[in-house]
C-alpha cells in the first residue's frame, strides 16, 4: 500500500514536470511568433500599392464611404 502511494506521487510529479516543460517551451516561442507576425503585416502593407487600395478582388472600384 505504501509503495503504491509513492509510485502515484512520483507519477503525478512527473506529469506536472512534463507539463511545465511543455508550457515553458511554448512561452519561449511566443516572442518569435509575434515578431514574425509583425514582419508579415509590414510586408503585406509594403506590397499593397496605393492604386490597389480602392479596388476589390475582381478589380472593381469600391465605395469607400460608409
Amino acid at each position: 500500500m505504501d509503495s503504491q502511494i509513492i509510485v502515484s506521487l512520483l507519477a503525478a510529479s512527473g506529469v506536472v514536470t512534463f507539463l511545465l516543460f511543455v508550457v515553458r517551451g511554448l512561452l519561449d516561442q511566443l516572442p518569435d511568433v509575434f515578431a514574425a507576425w509583425q514582419r508579415v503585416k509590414k510586408a503585406y502593407r509594403a506590397d499593397a500599392s496605393p492604386a490597389d487600395e480602392g479596388r476589390d478582388v475582381e478589380g472593381r472600384e469600391t465605395d469607400m464611404r460608409e
